[in-house]
């Protein structure tokens, strides 16, 4: 057993011997090699220095264009700088006049806000007072004993028109939600005013939902007003207004 692991060790260390002897090989090779470079570029240098030796314009013509793409060189670095520094400046001036923009915009957006609030106060203001000077005019729309809507005006309502196609659409706003709405409608609607609706306004802009009218159900959605009065009943003849029905 002992001699077979000694003819094992043998065969390993000789193995790495040869691996050795090869590596050395290789970096004598690579010496010799880089021996020669070195040789070479020192008599191509030794070669050059003899011929500036000789013909010293040439040494001083190669000095010049070295010191020429030298100076091009910087000359190209600098405007580089500059332009990047400039660039800088254009980028933090954007931003100072985007801020000031910035600031501009909040300040009118809060001047907007607080005069709103003054309107509104003082139209608040104007319809709470019952003691208006100077001589005023109220239009009654009834007395009532056991009828009472009175709290619907605990906020502002506003009676106001709109003018659609040649005609005049009376309206009363605004009311906070859809459930008030149709709450006032239908007190309203006890004063005789049958044809009084909810209308919807998105951003100002007037929102016909035909699909919410169970009058309307699956039929076309009109495509104008003019659409939508010719799918209601016409008015009877010898009326000097026609009545707008839309969706409840």
């Amino acid at each position: 057993m002992k001699k077979a692991i000694t003819v094992v060790a043998l065969i390993a260390l000789l193995i790495n011997i040869g691996y050795a002897q090869k590596a050395s090989k290789a970096d004598a090779q690579q010496k010799k090699e880089e021996a020669k470079k070195n040789k070479d570029e020192y008599k191509k240098i030794k070669d050059e220095l003899k011929n500036y030796m000789k013909h010293p314009e040439q040494y001083k013509a190669k000095m010049d264009a070295n010191q020429a793409d030298k100076d091009s060189a910087d000359a190209q670095l600098s405007r580089l700088k500059a332009d990047l520094k400039a660039s800088q400046d254009n980028e933090a001036e954007l931003q100072k006049k985007v801020a000031a923009a910035d600031d501009q915009t909040k300040t009118l957006q809060d001047e907007n806000a607080k005069l709103n609030e003054a309107v509104t106060a003082a139209k608040e203001t104007d319809m709470k007072s019952s003691t208006a000077k100077g001589t005023i005019y109220k239009v009654q729309l009834g007395m009532y004993k056991g009828f009472n809507i009175n709290k619907y005006f605990d906020q502002p309502r506003y009676i106001g028109y709109e003018e659609v196609d040649g005609m005049n659409r009376y309206v009363i706003s605004y009311f906070p939600d859809q459930e008030t709405a149709l709450k006032f409608v239908a007190d309203i609607r006890k004063l005789g005013l049958k044809q009084a609706f909810v209308a919807k306004y998105i951003d100002g802009t007037r929102v016909y939902e035909w699909s919410e009218n169970p009058k309307y159900k699956g039929k076309k959605v009109p495509d104008s007003l003019e659409d939508a009065l010719g799918a209601t009943k016409p008015a009877k003849k010898g009326k000097k207004h026609v009545k707008e029905q839309a969706p409840e």
